[in-house]
């Protein structure tokens, strides 16, 4: 009897803080869901015992956030894929966490340097995982933090397996930014970089973002293929030179690998050699000077 009536107590204090157009909102998918197809709005009216006016208000809101979507001239509405999109993030995000950890930690383990798993996100680089020495050499990343997806070796590798419309309006709606005298600012000579980094799914930053910090990066692919993450490793200049990164493009690249094979994706070794990394910093010498 107890147990029963705390139970009430919590319950009664939760409902205190719900608020109420929201549940309707979800009563509305709920109900929707359930349905095969399209919907009308008398049916759901009577299904959810509410007001037609006031369900059509619902509905143009979820329909304008892309929940759902009218059939014109019909006066009838159906579920959309956002809602599967937004779970299917939420798992990837989950998988990739659970299924990368350990190579992470066996690549740090390896290298000694700084290890990053970073996702794409509006055309920023999201540091969903670090893993560093006691005090970090490397100040520009954090847990959670943003950076720009251009002047990262990491960001660079997930710009280049967009399709080309996305890239193009990430491109022209983004501020690129001089953090460096490394930065590359021109579209131009980044775009010739993202074709180089596609072919090959490997990338490279010379203190592009952070001045005296090296980088290279591996693409992660998911199961249907898709470049969902990048792993990278960065370090002091002097600890990266052109043999050590060479290296390090190697055991970059098996790492993600075998993330990638975790999440289901069987892919081919990507390689690299000296010209390659020279490839990259001859486009630093090459910006475009205003």
């Amino acid at each position: 009897m107890y147990e029963k009536q705390q139970a009430e107590k919590r319950d009664n204090r939760q409902q205190k803080y719900l608020i109420k157009s929201v549940i309707k909102a979800l009563d509305i998918l709920e109900e929707m869901s359930e349905q095969s197809g399209e919907v009308r709005i008398k049916d759901l009216s009577e299904k959810l015992n509410m007001g037609k006016s006031t369900l059509h208000r619902f509905l143009s809101t979820l329909a304008y956030k892309g929940y759902i979507k009218q059939v014109e001239d019909k006066g009838k509405y159906f579920i959309t894929l956002k809602l599967f999109e937004i779970g299917n993030h939420i798992l990837q995000s989950q998988d990739l966490h659970s299924r990368s950890m350990q190579v992470l930690q066996e690549l740090h383990k390896k290298t000694g340097e700084t290890v990053h798993l970073v996702v794409l996100d509006k055309g920023d680089a999201v540091f969903v995982n670090k893993l560093d020495r006691y005090k970090s050499l490397v100040t520009y990343s954090a847990i959670g933090k943003r950076a720009p997806a251009y002047c990262l070796a990491s960001g660079k590798v997930l710009l280049s397996y967009l399709p080309q419309d996305e890239l193009e309006s990430i491109l022209k709606h983004k501020e690129m930014k001089q953090f460096t005298k490394n930065t590359i600012t021109d579209i131009n000579l980044l775009k010739e970089q993202l074709s180089e980094i596609r072919k090959r799914g490997i990338a490279f930053d010379f203190e592009e973002l952070e001045p005296g910090i090296n980088c290279v990066a591996a693409s992660v692919r998911n199961y249907t293929g898709q470049a969902v993450a990048a792993v990278s490793v960065s370090g002091k200049i002097t600890n990266l030179n052109n043999e050590r990164l060479i290296t390090l493009a190697r055991e970059v690249s098996e790492a993600a690998q075998k993330i990638s094979e975790n999440m289901g994706y069987r892919s081919n070794k990507h390689t690299v050699d000296e010209d390659y990394i020279n490839f990259f910093k001859t486009i630093n010498t090459m910006k475009v000077i205003d």
